[in-house]
């Protein structure tokens, strides 16, 4: 049988003892009502016993034994009132209610006369009841328990007795009693409110009762300087001053008064203009309690958010606005609200801001405020009087391509800003700077960008940056200012910091004066391109510079200024830490004259690298331009271009030098290079292209490069320079260290004499690439020209194209015993008829003859012409096109016991029309292809020149013979003495003259088979 138990609520995997005590304990715990607790606590159900302790609690302040049940009750459920209303009359009445005797609170102000301010008397009546010790003491504490701390009361006890009295006597009086009504209440229409800087919001006021006799009130504000007040028209206009909390008490002239709870909030007021009800207002951090007055005067949170992130993210409204309005929006209490559009990879379009009236708050930062906000036309003035922590302003206005002016004074207030860099950047429709804009604003350090690419700004304006004692970057301030013409007033006046100017001015294509003191309080740094590109700039104030003693870097400062005409005496004079000035008038193309000394005393400058690269028209240089310049180290390309140019300015102070790569590259109008203009230049490596297209230049001077003892590099130095005539003896005279000319007076067409001892200091020269190449005026060589070049070791193109050369020394190159290649030595010399025999004699170790005399006049060739040089492994092409050459000696290649390539050695020879017998016996010969290509006059039987048995070694006999027409002999009987032969074809093509030309293989005729 199972026992009728409760439900258990035990879960299913209970032990056995957990069930027994549930089972055990489940009828007690049944009987309990459910609603215990609560009736226990209800002063109406509470159990009579138990009604001591409720009143306990509850802190009933008056309790006796005696009283009733119900009594007691009423007690309990009185105090609730008495606790919420301590401290008022009401309360006090309500604290007296259980005493037996009847009483009357007299305040001070209704005794007669008036009792002492803030008192008030109890009239007791007795009732007939006696009035005991106890009695008074329970009186006392019931109203000391209910009254406000600061009023203080005295008691009267009024008796009565009624009985039988007889007395005789007669009085008359009259008194006329007029009852007094005065304010008990002042009720308000707002006791909180929330206020922008510079707002105001009128109050009502209420005084009750409606029939008090004098309504009159004042106002008075706890803290002036965060709001004031004043009645108008009977209310409370209540006017926002400043960021800050601050009480408004109104009291009646009974003392009873009301307070209002002002708070002046962070605030940012704009107009905008909805383009799409969907679209964003702004951009805010979403954990602010803000809200948005749509211009009705009400403060909303008719708004949702379109997260950008977990913090942050832009607010849209849900209130209905009409698209195409304009809307005066106000936001309180927002220290973050900004137009950001971009928030990491996340991009929205606002619905255009167009003017911002107000932003007020304890944020540090503006950083990209506005930026991109390009309906932005219009800043109010003191817009930003109220942001006393701003710091960093990067990009605040950056890209605000409708903002026209700026008013005055609006960074006044930012006297903690450290940071406006890209501020206005890309502001495209402003047109001037207020006065003193950043003006005394000490504590900023970067202006980087600051109006970089405002392309309608007209002036820098006045006093612009004066004071901005910290500043150090102006880098790109004004860069791409296109319409700017001057550089303002002032603008830098107190900066004395600034160490970086680099492109502040760069592109300003409109600017046609500099201010003579512009930087006349700038310590200097870096001036790199400061001016660059500035093409309506004529011409520069003197000693622009004097006072940037710091100033250190020049490179491309005024490079493209292309109408500036002249550069002052002494421009750069005696700036001490100055040490770059590369192409700092690079592509002034209207440059004429470059005046004296102008870097004269900057004795740390080291480079000068393109410095007037491509001043087409500069004529004049003073002579002492780089006097004092002790440290230069470079100047390549220092006057490349110059055109005009006629003379060289002194380098006699710069023994530092390294470098003069192209240095007077295409300098047209140049006519000498002086003597010892470069001498002593202990330290210079390269005059690379130095004077390359110098068409004008006829002479160069006596050790015009004199000990110039770590030079290595004189590549291209003189090319094309066509009118040069005369060169000095001396002019290498101590360059031990040259290791290549190549190229040195290639196309030097002018030249037609070389001094004997023009390379006698060269002893560690290698190679002569192309030195003389194409000098068609050069008709002899003197015997002793490469007697110092003693580790010479290459002639590939040396005197190629010289077309006049007739003679050659026997003993040209008798101490060139290192000789490798003679690759192309006199390619092209078609006036050269004679070779000497001994030429290459002393040249044991050359291994190619490649083309060395091809297209030469050359008639006959000495037949030990190569017997001294046993390595040779090729002769490519080495007679080619010598269209004189009539006969080839048997015995030309006997010594060459190495060569196995005679590729085109005597191709195109036209007029060749001996061989001797045997030319390539024992020979290592592997390729002849086109050995005789093109001869068409060889009339020597084929097996005479080829008379051997067997030619084993030959591999390649490819167009050997072509166009051989007047060849004579066998071919079958060549063909059997060439049994290796893998490419052979062409080889008698057109050699119709052979005695079975008509018996050959077609591929030997031609590529068929």
């Amino acid at each position: 049988m199972t026992a009728n138990y409760p439900a258990s609520i035990l879960p299913p995997n209970a032990t056995a003892v957990e069930r027994a005590i549930d089972r055990a304990s489940a009828a007690a715990l049944a009987r309990l009502p459910v609603y215990l607790i609560r009736w226990v606590k209800d002063p109406d159900s509470c159990p009579l016993a138990l009604l001591p302790w409720l009143a306990w609690e509850y802190q009933v302040d008056t309790w006796n034994i005696n009283w009733s049940e119900q009594k007691k009750r009423d007690a309990i459920k009185r105090a609730h009132y008495i606790h919420r209303h301590r401290g008022t009359v009401a309360a006090v009445r309500h604290a007296l209610v259980d005493s037996p005797f009847g009483t009357d609170i007299v305040e001070w102000f209704n005794q007669n006369p008036k009792g002492d301010p803030y008192t008030f008397r109890l009239n007791v009546y007795q009732n007939d009841l006696p009035v005991t010790e106890f009695d008074q003491q329970d009186l006392k504490l019931a109203v000391l328990r209910a009254r406000n701390l600061r009023s203080w009361f005295s008691v009267h006890v009024f008796g009565r007795l009624q009985g039988t009295s007889y007395a005789a006597g007669y009085m008359y009086a009259t008194e006329k009693i007029t009852p007094r009504f005065v304010p008990l209440q002042v009720v308000l229409s707002r006791y909180e409110l929330n206020l922008a800087p510079g707002d105001a919001e009128t109050v009502t006021v209420t005084i009750l009762p409606e029939y008090a006799e004098d309504k009159t009130f004042t106002v008075t504000a706890s803290d002036k300087t965060i709001a004031t007040a004043r009645i108008v028209n009977g209310a409370i206009l209540v006017t926002g001053v400043k960021r800050g909390t601050c009480s408004v008490t109104v009291t009646t002239t009974n003392g009873v008064s009301a307070v209002i709870s002002v708070k002046v909030v962070a605030v940012m007021k704009f107009i905008t203009r909805i383009d799409n009800a969907s679209r964003p207002l702004f951009y805010v951090r979403m954990d602010e309690d803000f809200t948005i007055d749509y211009g009705d005067g009400t403060d909303s949170r008719e708004y949702r958010f379109d997260a950008a992130g977990a913090v942050y993210g832009w607010v849209i409204p849900t209130r209905d606005v009409v698209e195409g309005e304009e809307y005066t929006i106000t936001v309180k209490n927002t220290e973050t609200a900004s137009f950001q559009r971009t928030s990491g990879n996340v991009s929205v379009t606002l619905n255009p801001v167009q003017e911002i009236i107000l932003l007020t708050g304890d944020r540090d930062n503006l950083v990209s405020f506005a930026s991109g906000a390009t309906g932005l036309y219009k800043v109010h003035v003191g817009a930003f009087d109220d942001l006393p922590n701003i710091q960093k302003c990067t990009s605040i206005f950056r890209g605000c391509s409708s903002l026209t002016e700026l008013p005055e004074g609006l960074f006044a207030r930012f006297t903690g800003a450290t940071d406006f860099s890209a501020a206005f950047y890309g502001c495209a429709a402003l047109a001037a700077v207020p006065d003193g804009l950043f003006s005394e604003l000490s504590q900023v350090t970067l202006f980087t960008s600051v109006f970089e690419n405002c392309t309608r700004l007209l002036s820098a304006g006045k006093n612009t940056f004066r004071g901005c004692a910290a500043a150090t970057h102006f880098t790109s301030a004004f860069s791409g200012c296109a319409s700017l013409i001057d550089t303002g007033t002032d603008i830098f006046d107190g900066c004395v910091s600034g160490n970086n100017f680099g492109y502040t001015f760069d592109g300003c294509r409109a600017l046609t004066t500099l201010s003579a003191d512009l930087f006349s309080d700038v310590p200097g740094g870096v001036f790199t391109a400061i001016f660059r590109s500035c093409t309506a700039l004529t011409q520069l104030p003197p000693r622009l510079f004097r006072n940037c003693l710091e100033a250190t870097h020049f490179g491309g400062a005024f490079s493209g200024c292309t109408q500036l005409l002249s550069v002052p005496d002494e421009f750069f004079k005696d700036l001490p830490q100055a040490n770059h000035f590369g192409t700092v008038f690079s592509g002034c193309s209207s440059l004429v004259k470059a005046g004296k000394a102008v870097f004269s005393g900057c004795a740390l400058a080291q480079t000068f690298s393109s410095a007037f690269y491509y001043c087409r028209v500069l004529e004049e240089v003073g002579d002492d331009i780089f006097e004092g310049c002790v440290s230069a180290t470079t100047f390549a390309s220092v006057f490349n271009s110059c055109t005009a140019l006629t003379a060289l300015p002194s380098f006699v102070d710069c023994n530092k030098a390294t470098s003069f790569d192209r240095a007077f590259y295409a300098c047209f109008s140049l006519t000498a290079v002086r003597a010892e203009a470069f001498a002593g230049k202990s330290l210079v490596t390269t005059f690379y292209y130095a004077f390359t297209q110098c068409t004008s230049l006829k002479s160069i001077g006596a050790g015009a490069f004199r000990d110039c003892s770590s030079l290595t590099n004189l590549t291209y130095t003189f090319m094309g320079c066509t009118a040069l005539v005369s060169l000095a003896g001396d002019m290498f005279a101590g360059c031990s260290k040259v290791t290549n000319v190549t190229g040195l007076f290639n196309q030097c067409s002018g030249l037609a004499v070389l001094p004997e001892k023009l390379f006698s200091d060269l002893t560690s020269l290698t190679a002569m690439g192309s030195a003389f190449q194409d000098c068609t005026a050069l008709a002899a060589l003197p015997s002793d020209l490469f007697a110092g070049c003693v580790n010479l070791t290459s002639l590939t193109l040396t005197f190629s194209g010289c077309t006049a050369l007739a003679v050659l020394p026997a003993d040209l190159l008798k101490h060139n015993t290192l000789l490798i290649s003679a690759g192309s030595t006199f390619y092209g010399c078609t006036a050269l008829v004679n070779i000497p025999p001994s030429l290459f004699a002393s040249c044991p170790l050359i291994t190619a003859f490649g083309a060395t005399f091809q297209n030469t006049g050359v008639v006959e060739i000495p037949e030990n012409l190569f017997s001294g040089n046993p390595l040779v492994t090729a002769y490519g092409q080495t007679f080619r096109g010598c269209k004189n050459l009539r006969s080839v000696p048997a015995g030309l290649f006997v010594a060459s016991i190495n060569a196995t390539t005679f590729t085109n050695v005597f191709a195109e020879c036209v007029a060749l029309e001996e061989v001797g017998a045997g030319l390539m016996n024992n020979l290592p010969a592997t390729t002849i292809g086109y050995l005789f290509d093109g001869c068409p006059q060889l009339k020597t039987n084929v097996s005479t020149i080829f008379n051997l048995d067997s030619y084993s070694t030959i591999v390649t006999t490819t167009a050997t013979f072509r166009g051989c027409s007047a060849l004579t002999g066998k071919s079958l009987e060549f063909m059997g003495k060439v049994p290796n032969v893998t490419a052979h074809y062409y080889a008698f093509y057109n050699c119709t003259s052979l005695d079975d030309f008509a018996d050959l293989p077609g591929n030997w005729i031609a590529n068929k088979l």
